[in-house]
């Protein structure tokens, strides 16, 4: 969702008077669609408490290493998905996000052996193929890199349309 349709909808919420979510994980990433990172980090701090398996607890995890790459501590990022891939190894989300790192250091290689990684745990995990899409660009892999694209643009809209 684009940000003025979180703004958008914000403001509609308000005017509903609608509550906030009483899921700590769920306010924690629209607060971080938000940019409001303290916001987001207080709720998926709350989220790790209640979270009851390993899967949770490792998307937890990989929305705090999210929060402090947004705040440029690469070390907590990197402690957040270390602890998340010990309570999950097999986490696409925090395996997409090593990824991320890997990508933004300009490990391309590297990089898109984690995206597939993480499509071969989970095939429909948008996230992943959008970041492949950009490695497999960077490499010059353009007809690769436009396939990615568009698996990833269908499989957001797919999600969406629920």
């Amino acid at each position: 969702m684009q940000v003025w349709g979180v703004a958008f909808l914000d403001r509609l919420r308000r005017l509903a008077g609608a509550r906030p979510d009483p899921d700590p994980f769920v306010r924690g990433s629209r607060a971080l669609d938000r940019g409001r990172l303290e916001a987001a980090e207080a709720a998926f701090v709350e989220a790790l408490g209640t979270a009851t398996t390993a899967r949770q607890a490792a998307a937890v995890r990989n929305k705090l290493a999210v929060v402090a790459i947004l705040r440029h501590d690469r070390a907590t990022a990197i402690e957040q998905l270390i602890l998340a891939l010990e309570v999950d190894p097999r986490s696409p989300a925090a395996i997409t996000t090593v990824g991320n790192l890997l990508l933004d250091d300009g490990h391309l290689d590297e990089a898109v052996a984690h995206f597939e990684y993480a499509l071969m745990i989970d095939e429909r995990y948008a996230p992943a193929y959008h970041n492949l899409g950009v490695a497999l660009h960077r490499q010059g892999r353009r007809g690769a890199a436009a396939r990615m694209l568009r698996k990833a643009t269908r499989l957001e809209g797919s999600i969406a349309g629920r």
